[in-house]
């Protein structure tokens, strides 16, 4: 069963359109992975499903049932970017809270919120008010609210903001246990490595419209074939070199992305040859140069970068 469908799902402000079609299927029991650059229609497409906002046009079902419907609504627990949260409410207080808006019978409230606060890594912080907690415990306790009132299908948006590595490395941990009971979750982040690690599904949204879906190993399988040359270079001026890699008759493309430079080449063995007497005559200092690997960061990159420059010729 679908937990989350969605038919050319379409979304207007006035004359900007911020989602153009989107098709999405979330397979029940799994975890997917929402991409795309600020400004993509991630968080518009989450407020669609989660009923806070009505399509233009298209449809939303959420395990069948239409998006924002009372039978929809008590099947979702949901993290949002930011929580508001009352300081002087204690943390256990506040799971209580939840747990009674989710139709949770109170013999079970004190044990599931306390059960929680230990999962989530907050035992002993239970009476705390959660104006004392710092940003990442209450980004833990975010978590522990989505899953409180045991939804079957789990939104979280950027669930690992504000955690140390640890933290976050717990946190990815305790999602993948979320799917391991058999449940459903929807992950926006723009960590790329931290989907990566829990999403079995991903799908890559641009400028309102669903370039890429699939099955993670079956998207970087395809990805891999066409990017055989493409390769990934760093150094320690990259302004000076661009320009020259750009009139190189054997390059394709170059776009840069952060320290990186990511290069289309047509010819791989002239780019091997060629690459030193470029960065001398450029004066730069090689620090990298590699073929793109195999990370959904990686990926994302070049499907990008092929979206972008489609979109120029058009």
């Amino acid at each position: 069963m679908l937990a989350i469908e969605t038919r050319n799902l379409k979304k207007r402000f006035g004359n900007f359109h911020a989602l153009r079609g989107i098709n999405l299927e979330v397979e029940e029991g799994t975890c997917y992975g929402l991409l795309g650059p600020n400004g993509a229609g991630k968080t518009t497409t989450i407020k669609i499903i989660l009923g806070l906002l009505s399509p233009t046009e298209g449809e939303v079902k959420v395990f069948g049932y239409k998006a924002g419907s009372f039978q929809a609504r008590q099947k979702i627990g949901y993290l949002p970017e930011r929580v508001g949260y009352y300081a002087h409410v204690k943390a256990i207080d506040f799971l209580r809270y939840i747990g009674i808006l989710s139709n949770m019978s109170s013999v079970d409230l004190d044990a599931r919120a306390e059960e929680l606060l230990e999962w989530v890594g907050l035992g002993g912080w239970g009476e705390s008010p959660i104006g004392n907690l710092s940003a990442g415990m209450k980004q833990r306790l975010g978590l522990a609210m989505a899953v409180m009132g045991e939804p079957e299908l789990v939104i979280l948006d950027e669930p690992t903001s504000n955690l140390d590595p640890i933290g976050r490395s717990e946190i990815l941990e305790r999602i993948k246990e979320i799917t391991k009971e058999g449940r459903t979750v929807f992950i926006s982040s723009h960590v790329l490595p931290e989907i990566e690690v829990v999403s079995d599904y991903v799908g890559i949204i641009h400028r309102g419209e669903m370039i890429k879906q699939g099955k993670l190993k079956d998207i970087k399988k395809a990805e891999l074939k066409k990017g055989k040359h493409d390769y990934e270079l760093i150094v320690d001026k990259p302004e000076a070199i661009i320009s020259e890699l750009q009139k190189a008759p054997f390059v394709a493309s170059v776009n840069r992305s952060d320290d990186r430079i990511l290069i289309k080449a047509t010819d791989l063995d002239q780019l091997g040859q060629n690459l030193p007497k470029l960065l001398v005559d450029a004066k730069v200092q090689l620090v990298k140069f590699a073929p793109l690997g195999e990370s959904l960061q990686d990926i994302f990159l070049q499907i990008m970068e092929e979206t972008q420059n489609e979109q120029k010729k058009s």
